[in-house]
């Protein structure tokens, strides 16, 4: 089966916008597949990137390592985004570490494919587009970091996390690392947005009631 039958919602990619559908199927239908049952690194930080991938099932975990060892949550990556674009295209060395969830499923382009598809204007821009959105959100979690209280930095973060499914599944201690506080913090803040009907318990997860109300005054 072809990769654009098989995954028909990547030809929605924002790397694929504006182009046509022709030139959108042969690309991903060029790309080849990876699948990881279980939470594996796909790039570790400082490593050579060896193919631009796109995600096409699951999510991917973006984290940095500082030199005092201590490990900084960045994005969650969702479907159809594009990973390892920047150090790929610039052959530079992985500027974070990726680590894709359980059952993930990536597509990985070869480097020629990208080259061919570089030539066109539209696609060019794209790239450039997705390169803007990702300094946009770097700029936004460093502000919310520096300048937020820990209840703005934690409904931003569960926002972040719930753009994919409204069910979260981080540990308290995970959320503690990702918004730089204590576990019995995180713990007593979502007590409060529990109370204020915006988040509910799912098993030993979270499942996020209003996303909308969650994001305001913390995504402007």
């Amino acid at each position: 089966m072809e990769n654009s039958v098989r995954f028909p919602h990547l030809l929605r990619a924002e790397i694929l916008d504006g182009l046509d559908a022709a030139f959108k199927k042969s690309f991903i239908n060029a790309c080849n597949i990876a699948a990881y049952d279980k939470p594996t690194v796909i790039y570790e930080q400082d490593m050579a990137a060896r193919c631009v991938m796109i995600l096409a099932h699951g999510h991917v975990d973006v984290t940095y390592l500082g030199n005092s060892g201590i490990e900084m949550f960045i994005i969650r990556l969702r479907s159809g985004t594009a990973i390892a674009e920047m150090e790929v295209i610039s052959e530079l060395p992985c500027m974070a570490t990726c680590k894709t969830s359980k059952n993930a499923i990536i597509l990985e382009c070869p480097r020629a494919l990208l080259d061919t598809a570089l030539l066109q204007p539209v696609f060019l821009k794209n790239m450039i587009s997705a390169f803007y959105k990702r300094l946009s959100y770097v700029n936004w979690s460093k502000y919310l970091t520096q300048f937020c209280t820990v209840e703005e930095r934690l409904r931003g973060y569960l926002y972040v996390l719930s753009a994919n499914s409204l069910t979260i599944t981080e540990t308290q201690a995970n959320l503690a690392s990702m918004i730089g506080c204590s576990r019995q913090t995180v713990n007593r803040e979502l007590v409060l947005l529990k109370e204020a009907k915006l988040i509910a318990p799912s098993g030993s997860g979270i499942t996020v009631l209003d996303r909308e109300t969650l994001g305001r005054g913390v995504l402007d």
